[in-house]
C-alpha cells in the first residue's frame, strides 16, 4: 500500500468517527482537511437506464455502480436482514445489493452468508448442549428446517442480539421490487443456485435480480431449463473470472479460455443479453496477471467489469464460538488489495484492464469520495 493511500485511509476513518460524534446521519459535511460524502442525488436512476449501463460499457461510461455487500450492515444493522436491505434500498446512492443464500433442510432459502450459523445468530443461545469442531453438522446452516432457522435472531457486527429474524430470498425481493434496485445474489452451491431460480421465476424478478457464480455454460444452462425463453432475456449472470476458473472438462484452469468459451457461447446466443454481459473479476494482487490479461480483452469487447471489494481492514472475519471456518479476506494490503480502489480501477497500472462496472463494497461513504459525481444519462 503506498503513503498515499494508508494515510487516505486513516483520515477516511477519522472523519467517519468525526461525523458519528456529531450525530450525523450518513451525509454530514466535516471541516478540515478532508470532507465526507457529498449531498447524496435525491432520486436514483430508473431500473431500464441502469440494466441498459451495466450492460454495456459505452452507455455512460464513466459510470461506476456500487453494490452494497451483505446490504447495509455497518451502522449496528445485521447484515442480510430484512432492515439492512430496506435501508439500502433507500439510499438513492446504492444501485445494486448484494445479498448471499443458503437453502434450508426443508427447501426454503433464505440469506444467510456464513455455512454456519455462530456467528450472525444466537444459535449457540438456542442450542447450548452441542459443541461443534467447524468441520461436523452442529450450526452447518444447511441442516435446520426453515422452522428451527425462524425462531433464531440475528446479531450486528458487534454481536449484539437484534430483533431482526432471517429473512427469505422471497421477503428480500419484495422489498427490492418497491425501489427499483438490483438485488444481486452470491449463491456457493448448486442447490441454492436453483432453488434461487424458482423463487426468482415464481416472483417474475428477472428484471431487477441478478445471478453471478462460476459456472460455464453449458453449467449454467442446467439450472435454466424451467424458464421460459422470454425469462431468459431478462436473466443477468456474471461469470466469475478469477485464477482458479477453469473451462468446462479442462484438468487445469485457464482464465482466459473460461472467458473466451463463454464469449462463443454468447455469439452463438445473442438474443440472451444480460448472460455474461458483464463479468466479475476475482483478482487480489499485481500477482493474477492471468486474470488482469482477461480484463483487458472483456474491456476492449465493450463490456464492464465488477469486483468485490470490501476492505479487508473492515472485514470482521468468520470465526465466533466455538466453529472456526474459512476466513474469507486475507487484511494484508500486500497479499491481497482489493481494498484499494486506486489499485482495482487500474491493476498493475493499466487502467484499460481495471474495474469499470461494480464495486461491491461495504461503504457508501467510502465509494462516493472515490466515485462523488456520477451522472446517468
Amino acid at each position: 500500500m503506498n503513503t498515499k493511500t494508508f494515510f487516505r485511509k486513516k483520515i477516511l476513518k477519522s472523519t467517519i468517527a468525526l461525523a458519528v460524534c456529531l450525530g450525523a446521519h450518513g451525509y454530514t459535511k466535516a471541516q478540515g482537511f478532508y470532507t465526507t460524502t457529498p449531498t447524496p442525488r435525491t432520486s436514483r436512476p430508473s431500473l431500464d437506464k441502469l440494466r441498459a449501463t451495466l450492460l454495456d460499457a459505452n452507455k455512460n461510461p464513466g459510470y461506476v455502480f456500487i453494490a452494497l455487500h451483505r446490504a447495509a450492515w455497518i451502522d449496528g444493522t445485521p447484515e442480510n436482514s430484512e432492515l439492512a436491505i430496506a435501508k439500502a434500498a433507500n439510499n438513492s446512492n446504492v444501485d445494486i445489493i448484494e445479498i448471499d443464500l443458503k437453502t434450508s433442510k426443508d427447501g426454503k432459502v433464505y440469506l444467510m452468508h456464513d455455512d454456519y450459523l455462530q456467528r450472525t445468530t444466537n444459535f449457540l443461545d438456542m442450542y447450548p448442549n452441542t459443541y461443534g469442531t467447524g468441520k461436523d453438522n452442529y450450526g452447518k446452516a444447511f441442516e435446520y428446517s426453515w422452522d428451527e432457522l425462524g425462531k433464531l435472531r440475528l446479531k450486528n457486527e458487534e454481536k449484539t442480539y437484534t430483533d431482526q429474524k432471517i429473512p427469505l430470498l422471497k421477503d428480500a425481493i419484495s422489498i427490492a421490487s418497491q425501489t427499483g434496485v438490483f438485488l444481486q445474489l452470491d449463491i456457493n452451491d448448486d442447490r441454492t443456485f436453483q432453488e434461487s431460480v424458482n423463487v426468482v421465476k415464481a416472483a417474475n424478478a428477472f428484471p431487477f435480480v441478478m445471478f453471478k457464480g462460476d459456472k460455464t455454460p453449458q453449467k449454467l444452462m442446467t439450472f435454466l431449463t424451467a424458464l421460459t425463453d422470454a425469462e431468459k432475456q431478462q436473466l443477468i449472470f456474471a461469470p466469475f473470472i478469477g485464477p482458479n476458473s477453469k473451462p468446462e472438462g479442462a484438468a487445469n484452469a485457464d482464465p482466459m479460455k473460461f472467458y473466451e468459451d463463454w464469449e462463443n457461447w454468447r455469439r452463438a446466443n445473442s438474443k440472451y443479453k444480460g448472460i455474461a454481459g458483464i463479468y466479475e473479476m476475482i483478482f487480489k494482487s499485481g500477482q493474477d496477471t492471468s486474470v488482469i490479461q482477461v480484463g483487458e480483452k472483456i474491456r476492449a469487447g465493450g463490456k464492464r467489469i465488477g469486483i468485490f471489494s470490501a476492505q479487508p481492514e473492515y472485514y470482521r472475519g468468520r470465526y465466533i464460538g466455538n466453529v472456526n471456518i474459512n476466513q474469507c479476506c486475507n487484511d494484508n494490503p500486500d497479499v491481497d488489495r482489493r481494498g484499494d480502489f486506486e489499485f482495482i480501477l487500474a491493476p498493475n497500472n493499466n487502467r484499460n484492464a481495471g474495474i469499470n462496472g461494480y464495486i461491491i463494497t461495504d461503504e457508501v461513504t467510502t465509494f462516493l469520495e472515490y466515485f462523488p459525481n456520477r451522472t446517468i444519462q
